[in-house]
C-alpha cells in the first residue's frame, strides 16, 4: 500500500499529508536532505492504463506551467511498478481546511487570494493548459499567498479527452454548466471555478448550496449561486464569471484586472427599492395613480379616479382608516389577458365489439389488473396471503429481461520473470549444444534489444513531455543509426565481461570437475550467452525482453498458458542438450585447436587465448578483427 511504503526511488516519506481518488500525497526528504511533496498512484489505479496516462499527462501537464502561484514539477516515475511524481513542497494548510476551520477570510484575505489565483489562471492558460479540477482543495496558502496544486485531471486544450461519453470528473458544485452537460470544454470552466472558489474564501458556504448531487447541478445549469451571501464589493465580480454561457464569462487575465480594482472599502450603489408606494407612471394620465402616497397602512387608492360602472369601493376611507378598497364587477373579463386553453382530444373511438362466443364456449380471462401502486409500494403482505389488487406475477421473456452493465475489466500487467527465465534457460542449453551459432546469435540479439530499449525509452520521454504526436515514428526512424551507435558501443563493452566469465567457468570445469576441454567449453559457451544478459550491462536487453513480455501478455490465462508452454519446451531442450555432444560447426573442436596452437610454440596462457579467438575469428570470415594475430 503506497501509505506504508517507506522510500521510493531517492526518496525517503516522512508522512502521509493527504489522499485523493488517484493516490496519496506522502512528505518526502530527497537525497540533499530537502523537503518534497512525493504523489504516489494506488495500486488498483496504477493497474489502470487510464490512470496512468492521467498521471503522465499530469507530468506533462505541470511542467509547462511556469509560475511561482503553481506547483513546480521536480521528479517523476511513470514506468515503475510504483508510479509516482515529486513536486515542490508547501508548508500549509489548503484553502478548504483553513476556511473550515478558522472561518471565512478576511476582505483583504480574500482580495489576495483572488489575485493570486488570477495569476495562477493566467499563467496555466498561457500554456495552453485547463486545469478542471480548481477548488479549495487543490489551493494551499502559503503565508497567506494562494499556491495551485493537482492537476490530476488537467489536459492539455485539443488534447484527446480520457473521459467515456456521457461522463466527467470534477468536484460538484466547482464544475461549469458545460462540463455537467458534457459540452466543449474550454479554458472559460476554470473562471467559473475560480469564482466559486473565492466565493467559499469569502462566505465560507458553496456557491450553489448543499444537497444532493443532483440539486446542486440543476442549480448551476440554472445559474442560481447564492451571491446575497457573498459581500456587496464582490458580487459584480464573481456575476460575471458565474455566467452559464461560457461566451459570456470573462477571461482569467480580465479577472486579473477586476480583481485589482476590488475595494472593501469603497461605497457600493444600494439596490433600488420602492419607497412610498408606487409612483406615478405618466402624471398627464388621469388613470394611473399613485397606489401608496403616504405613510404604510394607509390603504390602496382606486386605479381609476372616475368609479364607473366596473368599479364599487368595499370600504370607504371616510369611514375606516384603511382609505377605501375597490373591486371589480361582474363585466371584469376584459381587463384580463387573453388566456389560450387547449382544445380538449376528441374522445378516442369505442373498440370494435368482440365477435359473440358460441354456446358452451369458455368465458374470456378478465382484463389486466391496473397498476394500483401510486404512492409507494405497499407493505409486504403475510406470508401466503393473497393480493387481489396486484395482477398475478408474470415474468417477463429471456429477452426483455434487464442485462446488469458490465463492469470494466482490470488491465493485466506484469513483468513475468518467470518465463523471462525459461527462455534464457532455452537459449543457455541450445548454446551447449551448438556454441558458436548460438552465441553469435546470443550478441546479435543482445544488440537488437539494446537498440529497441534506446529507442522505446526515448519515445517515452519524448511523449512524457509533449504527448504522442503523428511524428513519433519519424522520431524513431532518424533515432535509429544513434541508437544502433550507443547499442554497439554497449555490447562491445559487455562482450569481454561476458567472455572473461566464460573462460572462468572453462578452467573450472577442466581443472576442478576433469571434463574434456570440448565439454567444458561448451559449458563456457553457455556461460558466455547467459553472461551477456545477467552480467553488468545486461539490464537493457533484460528491460526490453521484460517490455515485450507485458504488452504481449495481456490476462492472467494467457500467462498461465505460456509459462506451461515456455516451460515445457525448456524442460525437453535441457533434457536433449544433456544427452547430445556439442557440435562446433562451423568451427573446429577447441582440442583441435588447442593441439594445433602448442605444436605452433603457443603454449602460454595469453598465446592459446589469442589463438583460440585468431582461429574462430578466421573461420567465420572475421580475421580481419583479428587485430593482435
Amino acid at each position: 500500500m503506497p501509505d506504508t511504503l517507506e522510500r521510493i526511488g531517492p526518496y525517503r516519506l516522512v508522512r502521509r499529508l493527504g489522499e485523493g481518488g488517484m493516490g496519496v500525497v506522502h512528505l518526502g526528504i530527497e537525497p540533499g536532505g530537502g523537503q518534497v511533496a512525493v504523489k504516489v498512484l494506488h495500486p488498483h489505479v496504477a493497474a489502470d492504463l487510464k490512470a496512468r496516462d492521467r498521471l503522465v499527462r499530469e507530468v506533462e501537464t505541470m511542467r509547462r506551467v511556469r509560475s511561482p502561484r503553481v506547483a513546480q514539477v521536480l521528479d517523476a516515475e511513470l514506468s515503475g511498478p510504483t508510479p509516482y511524481i515529486v513536486t515542490r513542497y508547501a508548508p500549509g494548510r489548503t484553502l478548504e481546511r483553513t476556511v473550515l476551520e478558522d472561518g471565512p477570510l478576511a476582505p483583504r484575505e480574500v482580495i489576495r487570494v483572488a489575485r493570486g489565483l488570477c495569476e495562477a489562471l493566467v499563467s496555466i492558460h498561457a500554456a495552453n493548459v485547463i486545469h478542471r479540477d480548481l477548488k479549495p482543495a487543490n489551493v494551499i496558502l502559503v503565508d497567506g499567498d494562494p499556491l495551485v496544486i493537482d492537476f490530476g485531471i488537467a489536459h492539455l486544450v485539443n488534447a484527446t479527452r480520457l473521459t467515456q461519453t456521457g461522463m466527467f470528473i470534477g468536484t460538484p458544485g466547482y464544475l461549469a454548466p458545460e462540463i455537467i452537460r458534457d459540452g466543449e470544454i474550454s479554458q472559460a470552466c476554470d473562471v467559473f471555478a475560480l469564482a466559486a472558489t473565492v466565493f467559499f474564501a469569502a462566505t465560507g458556504q458553496p456557491p450553489f448550496g448543499t444537497g444532493p448531487f443532483e440539486k446542486i447541478c440543476y442549480s448551476i445549469l440554472e445559474g442560481r449561486a447564492q451571491l446575497d451571501l457573498a459581500p456587496p464589493w464582490l458580487r459584480k465580480w464573481l456575476a460575471g464569471a458565474f455566467e452559464v454561457d461560457p461566451s459570456l464569462r470573462p477571461t482569467a487575465q480580465t479577472m486579473l484586472r477586476m480583481a485589482y480594482a476590488l475595494d472593501p472599502d469603497a461605497p457600493v450603489a444600494p439596490d433600488p427599492v420602492l419607497d412610498q408606494g408606487t409612483r406615478v407612471l405618466n402624471q398627464d394620465d388621469p388613470g394611473t395613480r399613485v397606489l401608496d402616497p403616504g405613510p404604510p397602512g394607509t390603504g390602496t387608492r382606486v386605479l381609476d379616479p372616475d368609479p364607473g360602472p366596473r368599479t364599487r369601493v368595499l370600504d370607504d376611507g371616510a369611514q375606516h382608516p384603511a382609505g377605501g378598497t375597490r373591486v371589480l364587477e361582474d363585466d371584469y373579463r376584459d381587463l384580463l389577458p387573453p388566456v389560450r386553453y387547449v382544445e380538449p382530444a376528441p374522445p378516442p373511438a369505442p373498440p370494435p365489439a368482440p365477435p359473440a362466443a358460441p354456446p358452451h364456449a369458455r368465458p374470456a380471462p378478465p382484463p389486466p389488473y391496473p397498476d394500483q401502486r401510486v404512492a409507494g409500494y405497499p407493505p409486504p403482505p403475510p406470508a401466503g396471503a393473497p393480493r387481489p389488487d396486484l395482477p398475478p406475477p408474470a415474468s417477463p421473456p429471456p429477452a426483455a429481461r434487464p442485462h446488469a452493465p458490465e463492469r470494466p475489466r482490470p488491465v493485466y500487467r506484469t513483468r513475468h520473470p518467470v518465463i523471462a527465465a525459461l527462455l534464457l534457460t532455452i537459449l543457455v542449453a541450445l548454446a551447449c549444444v551448438l556454441p558458436v551459432p548460438v552465441s553469435a546469435f546470443a550478441v546479435v540479439a543482445a544488440l537488437c534489444l539494446r537498440v529497441a530499449d534506446h529507442l522505446l525509452g526515448d519515445l517515452a520521454d519524448r511523449r512524457s513531455l509533449g504527448g504522442a504526436s503523428a511524428g513519433d515514428g519519424l522520431w524513431v526512424v532518424l533515432g535509429t543509426p544513434w541508437a544502433l551507435l550507443k547499442s554497439a558501443f554497449a555490447t562491445i563493452v559487455t562482450l569481454p565481461v561476458a567472455a572473461m566469465f566464460a573462460m572462468i567457468v572453462w578452467g573450472a570445469l577442466t581443472y576442478i570437475g576433469n571434463l574434456t576441454t570440448d565439454v567444458a567449453a561448451a559449458y563456457a559457451a553457455g556461460a558466455f550467452t547467459a553472461g551477456l544478459f545477467v552480467l553488468p550491462g545486461g539490464s537493457r536487453p533484460r528491460r526490453a525482453v521484460r517490455n515485450a513480455l507485458t504488452g504481449l501478455i495481456r490476462s492472467p490465462g494467457a500467462a498461465m498458458v505460456t509459462t506451461l508452454s515456455v516451460g515445457t519446451v525448456a524442460f525437453f531442450t535441457v533434457m536433449f542438450c544433456l544427452n547430445n555432444r556439442a557440435s562446433w560447426v562451423p568451427w573446429r573442436p577447441p582440442s583441435q585447436v588447442i593441439d594445433d596452437l602448442i605444436r605452433r610454440g603457443q603454449d602460454s596462457v595469453a598465446g592459446l587465448l589469442g589463438g583460440i579467438i585468431g582461429d574462430l575469428m578466421d573461420t567465420l570470415g572475421m580475421g580481419f578483427l583479428n587485430f593482435w594475430a
